[in-house]
């Protein structure tokens, strides 16, 4: 096989629109990765550890700029986010599980 097969994918972009992957398996900082993101394959290089199951930036964002998982925005960078980068918490704030009062 010429390209690189699913096994060989270290993250998925879940929609088209979306700002972040998720990581298919613990990822490295200042590794290289290939990034599935439809029928295309990105070679991204990881800034900072991402754990399984967690996002990070494709592109970088920043501070205030919404930012797309799903297709659908949720959440806002809180701060610079570089890409490759880690996004959670630390530097996103959720739109979602917000109470309204």
């Amino acid at each position: 096989m010429d390209g690189p097969n699913e096994r060989e994918w270290a993250a998925l972009v879940l929609h088209a629109d979306d700002d972040v992957a998720v990581a298919l398996r613990d990822l490295a900082a200042g590794t290289q990765i290939d990034v599935r993101r439809s029928e295309t394959i990105l070679r991204m290089a990881i800034r900072e550890p991402v754990p399984l199951g967690h996002k990070f930036a494709l592109r970088t964002l920043a501070a205030g700029t919404p930012i797309r998982k799903y297709g659908e925005v949720i959440g806002a960078a809180t701060t610079p986010i570089e890409a490759g980068a880690h996004v959670h918490v630390h530097n996103m704030a959720s739109l979602r599980a917000r109470g309204t009062r």
